[in-house]
C-alpha cells in the first residue's frame, strides 16, 4: 500500500450516486457547488461542459478547468478586498493608467 493512499475508500461514495437522470445530476451539482461555496464552478459550469465536449477533455482536464477558474477568480477577490482594506486616499489601477 502506498503511503500516499487515503486511509478510507470513496469508491462506494462514487458508486452510489451513478444512476442520476441528467435532471437529477444538474440538481445534485448546483446544490453542492452552493453548499462548498463554489460560486465561480456554478456560474461557469454550463459553458465549461460545452467547452468540454468540443475539445474532448478528460475528466482531469475538465476538473482543473473549473478548479483553475474558481482558484483565479477568488484570488481576483481577495486582490479587489485587500485594495478596498488599505484605505487608500483614491483606487489606482495600472490598468486605469494612460500611457
Amino acid at each position: 500500500m502506498s503511503p500516499y493512499a487515503p486511509a478510507a475508500s470513496i469508491t462506494p461514495t462514487l458508486r452510489r450516486r451513478r444512476g442520476l437522470t441528467e435532471q437529477a445530476a444538474v440538481a445534485a451539482v448546483d446544490q453542492a457547488c452552493r453548499r462548498l461555496r463554489l460560486s465561480t464552478v456554478r456560474a461557469v459550469l454550463d459553458e465549461a461542459l460545452t467547452l468540454a465536449g468540443k475539445e474532448q477533455l478528460s475528466y482531469q482536464g475538465f476538473l482543473a478547468e473549473l478548479l483553475l477558474a474558481e482558484c483565479h477568480d477568488r484570488a481576483r477577490g481577495s486582490s479587489i478586498r485587500r485594495v478596498k482594506a488599505s484605505n487608500f486616499p483614491r483606487p489606482k489601477w495600472l490598468g486605469d493608467f494612460d500611457f
